[in-house]
């Protein structure tokens, strides 16, 4: 079972204990192949293996809280090593889409998705050519600034759709980049960082 206490009472407080169970055996299983996989293709910085749970997994799950119907489409843009994506399927998400222009990474990714039975969508594609669907959420950790996540995505957004964005503590410098006219800004405190917030945009 996974070391960090502080996932687990995340995952406690958001499921029964059965559910608990099943999703924090799925999550071993994927840092297991994870930290495989990092040893043959740069997923995550080998700093941070140590501290996978809270570095990685909680801080990706946090924003599940922001999500107000499971089966609502998501879209996590530059998804890499399925972060946030991967831990939001395992929780209940019903519609998570992963698009990545690695097909290494899209490989690994498939894997996962397959052993965990995930049903997830993955696209080998760089984000701006993806067309023809619009998201509800789009979600984003560690992919770009605030403003070209804007840009890149402007094909498969619409008024109704959310982005849900990690960012860290140059947070305020991209805030300032944000059309205010055009999009409703809320911040919400990190539980893995002081330094960190989660970024709620919506289209007025």
């Amino acid at each position: 079972m996974l070391d960090s206490k502080t996932l687990e009472k995340f995952i406690l407080n958001i499921k029964t204990l059965e559910d608990s169970k099943n999703i924090l055996k799925k999550i071993e299983i994927y840092k297991n192949m994870l930290v495989d996989e990092n040893s043959r293709i740069n997923l995550i910085s080998k700093t941070t293996q140590d501290d996978m749970e809270n570095r990685h997994f909680l801080d990706s799950v946090q924003i599940i809280n922001f999500i107000n119907n499971k089966d609502h489409s998501i879209l996590d843009v530059g998804s890499g090593a399925g972060l946030p994506g991967i831990l939001l399927a395992i929780v209940g998400c019903k519609n998570v889409n992963l698009v990545e222009k690695q097909l290494k990474k899209c490989e690994f990714l498939k894997k996962v998705n397959e052993k965990l039975n995930l049903k997830m969508n993955i696209l080998n594609s760089r984000v701006e050519d993806l067309k023809d669907r619009k998201f509800d959420y789009i979600v984003s950790r560690a992919f770009a600034k605030i403003d070209k996540i804007i840009i890149l995505t402007k094909n498969i957004s619409n008024k109704n759709t959310k982005f849900l964005l990690h960012k860290g503590k140059t947070f305020i410098d991209e805030i300032h980049l944000i059309n205010k006219n055009k999009f409703n800004i809320r911040y919400f405190d990190s539980i893995t960082s002081i330094d960190s917030k989660i970024l709620e945009l919506s289209y007025k």
